[in-house]
């Protein structure tokens, strides 16, 4: 996977990794250029993921993320899945990946986690729950942050199916704003 700094946007290039239907576009927090292998980082170095649903959950997934890297000495990977529709060609998202990947990176930086590195992985794909299984090394500690409801929403969905499939996941619930809240 190639990480990418915010300097680099190269239009030729980001072209041509937009049309790789099987790759993922890679946006470190910091500005650096790095390479990873696909097998992820090596068997000594643990990773904290988190999954991106919404920026609020996302940003309470991250907390909880930072203070269990610092406890296990992990470094941290936001993973963000988007979901392209069927109508529209792959390399061609709804909202542009530029878009997406200076967001992420964004609210990865506001808090301030440089002590371990994190980084952005942006996926264009059909399927988020069958891309993050796919890009997931097995049993991975997962982070999931999502509102609390009694009906299961995407998110809670998203983390019954990787638990299934021996991932370790942690489900942060946040407070489901109300209009009394608001005011």
């Amino acid at each position: 996977m190639r990480c990418l700094s915010p300097l680099l946007h190269n239009p030729q290039w980001m072209g041509t990794m937009k049309d790789l239907l099987n790759s993922a576009i890679t946006k470190p927090a910091r500005l650096s250029v790095s390479w990873e292998t696909p097998e992820g980082v090596g068997p000594g170095r643990l990773e904290v993921n988190v999954i991106f649903t919404d920026p609020q959950a996302t940003v309470a997934a991250l907390k909880t993320a930072g203070s269990l890297a610092r406890d296990l000495g992990a470094c941290i990977r936001v993973r963000a899945a988007i979901a392209v529709p069927y109508a529209l060609p792959l390399n061609k998202p709804p909202v542009s990946a530029g878009f997406i990947e200076e967001f992420l990176s964004d609210l990865v930086c506001r808090l301030e986690l440089d002590a371990f590195e994190p980084s952005v992985h942006l996926y264009l794909c059909r399927d988020q729950v069958e891309t993050l299984l796919h890009v997931l090394s097995p049993n991975s500690l997962v982070v999931i942050g999502g509102r609390k409801h009694w009906w299961p929403t995407a998110e809670r969905r998203a983390a019954k199916a990787l638990r299934s499939k021996g991932h370790r996941v942690v489900f942060i619930s946040i407070k489901t704003e109300t209009k009394s809240d608001r005011q």
